[in-house]
């Protein structure tokens, strides 16, 4: 063979080796290839409490207990069939609100309470549908020109 098919050899079964590993690795590690689980997965395997993990829910409204030191918070995440208590310290973020979609990362303690070290807000959807103000006919529309109007407006030079 010559060298650059030797090359080209190596560094195919380098690649192929390097994501296998990676495949591998990902896979042992807890929790495998999933981002986070809901708080019924996770309540449904609570030996997994101990290792830390990403939980998934709903902050449910009215369970937001800030500490005055504004670095400590308290609160209920929900995925609508369970609730788990949680508690976090740190930088909250200002999305953090009741109704917010959050994920936490962190571990049970003995009280069966989320000793969270990672909250996440996540941003609601920014593109919602506005309020149809002018109704749903084009007619209502407040800029709608005529083309025939327009045309007089406009000054459109000639080839000449």
């Amino acid at each position: 063979m010559d060298r650059k098919r030797i090359k080209f050899l190596l560094l195919g079964t380098g690649i192929v080796l390097s994501m296998g590993f990676l495949m591998v690795v990902g896979m042992n590690r807890p929790g495998g290839f999933a981002y986070y689980m809901t708080v019924s997965e996770f309540l449904a395997e609570p030996e997994r409490g101990a290792e830390g993990l990403r939980i998934n829910g709903k902050v449910l409204t009215g369970t937001i207990d800030r500490h005055p030191s504004g670095q400590e918070v308290m609160f209920v995440v929900s995925d609508g069939a369970a609730d788990l208590p949680v508690r976090y310290e740190g930088i909250i973020p200002d999305t953090f609100v009741d109704d917010s979609d959050v994920v936490v990362e962190g571990r049970v303690d003995a009280s069966g309470t989320f000793q969270a070290h990672t909250l996440l807000a996540k941003c609601p959807s920014k593109y919602e549908a506005a309020d149809d103000t002018y109704g749903t006919e084009p007619s209502d529309a407040p800029h709608e020109v005529d083309p025939a109007s327009a045309a007089s407006v406009i000054e459109i030079p000639s080839d000449s």
